[in-house]
């Protein structure tokens, strides 16, 4: 019996999934640490040619899915945070974290304050245009939608999925630029498997 709004066993859910979400991010961490020193040789040899190693990129953007059925709507708002490092020549490999807040409509299918959070890895060819780089990125996702049910339980679907997209920087600096990254995504989740996403933000070099 629920007392004061407590739900027998709802502590224990709550630090099991506090749990999961510290194993999460340690093996992320962890995956990063591997792919960076996976390429510290050639990376060293990249900077030959290029000017820096790392990149952070912090955008934000507007997204949704395109055949969610009702929530449609490409208006919600999203974060990313982009963490790359050269490892040829115009060659950058990298994680790509974000989450959309998919909102902008009052359901999602049938969830309504749902989220999508996703991580995806992938390698990233540049093209020098004078003033700006344009560049194509592929990749391998792991992909989270979160909501609330009609009956008010919350609900969780995860899913492996791929992600292309392309980007633009326009530089400032030696250490600072302008970035836009237009991108599309696949995972085969319940509510819906197709999402378009567009970011701007900015990208720090070291």
């Amino acid at each position: 019996m629920a007392t004061n709004g407590y739900t027998p066993g709802s502590e224990a859910a709550s630090a099991a999934k506090e749990g999961i979400l510290k194993r999460n991010h340690r093996l992320l961490g962890g995956l990063f640490l591997v792919v960076a020193l996976l390429g510290l040789p050639t990376a060293a040899s990249a900077q030959q040619n290029e000017l820096y190693t790392f990149t952070v990129g912090v955008l934000g953007g507007l997204g949704g899915s395109i055949d969610a059925e009702p929530g449609d709507s490409l208006s919600n708002t999203g974060l990313q945070l982009n963490l790359t490092m050269v490892t040829e020549s115009q060659t950058h490999v990298g994680f790509r974290l974000g989450q959309l807040a998919l909102d902008d409509d009052e359901v999602f299918g049938s969830l309504t304050d749902a989220d999508l959070s996703y991580v995806t890895l992938g390698g990233e060819y540049r093209f020098s245009e004078g003033f700006y780089e344009s560049g194509i990125y592929i990749g391998l996702g792991g992909y989270r939608l979160e909501g609330t049910s009609f009956s008010g339980q919350d609900e969780q679907d995860t899913a492996i999925g791929l992600t292309i997209g392309l980007t633009g920087e326009f530089p400032i600096n030696q250490w600072l630029g302008v970035l836009v990254e237009l991108s599309g995504h696949y995972a085969d989740l319940e509510e819906a498997q197709i999402f378009a996403m567009g970011h701007a933000g900015v990208a720090i070099h070291f």
